[in-house]
């Protein structure tokens, strides 16, 4: 059981080092690392897409859910090449998407919503629509900030909990008669 809690602490404990690696590279390479998120991410559509019109083809029933499957492998698999082939425009495009959204949001919550916080969508929509490139890097390196906290947390995390444990057996010492099992 020892050794069970060992391995997880220690694949915790990569897994922090990892979103600390990965944050500190989104951080500091932002426009580089978009374009790699829409190759890794192209290719991964790419794949999936493949390989669902490949099932639907292999399959004997070819209607109803299926077909939908089909399409979704369709949509998949030209994403994925679009991912592929064009990165920046990609990387370009997001954020715009992202501006529209944050637009509609607005409106949508008119009402609701103070007249400085309508303002301040209003001026995220403008940045992320006519500067789409500063946008994007700004979002990327928003998410190695988010990862570089999470793996800094996680660490925290482990440490506290080793902690706690190592006291834990201190005051509570557990007797137990070793059995060879053979």
């Amino acid at each position: 059981m020892r050794e069970f809690f060992h391995n997880r602490k220690l694949s915790f404990l990569l897994a922090a080092v990892l979103y600390i690696i990965l944050g500190l590279i989104l951080l500091i390479w932002p426009g580089v690392s978009a374009t790699v998120f829409c190759y890794a991410f192209g290719g991964i559509l790419l794949i999936y897409g493949v390989v669902t019109i490949v099932s639907f083809f292999l399959r004997d029933s070819r209607q109803g859910s299926f077909v939908f499957e089909l399409f979704l492998g369709i949509v998949a698999a030209a994403l994925g090449l679009l991912f592929l082939l064009r990165p920046v425009i990609v990387a370009s495009v997001l954020p715009v998407i992202l501006g529209l959204f944050i637009v509609v949001d607005g409106l949508v919550n008119l009402k609701r919503v103070p007249p400085v916080l309508l303002a301040v969508s209003v001026c995220l929509w403008l940045v992320i629509v006519f500067q789409p490139f500063l946008a994007a890097e700004a979002l990327v390196m928003l998410i190695g900030a988010v990862l570089i906290y999470e793996g800094l947390s996680d660490l925290w995390t482990i440490f506290r909990v080793s902690q706690w444990t190592k006291e834990y057996r201190k005051h509570h010492p557990v007797d137990v008669d070793q059995i060879d099992f053979e």
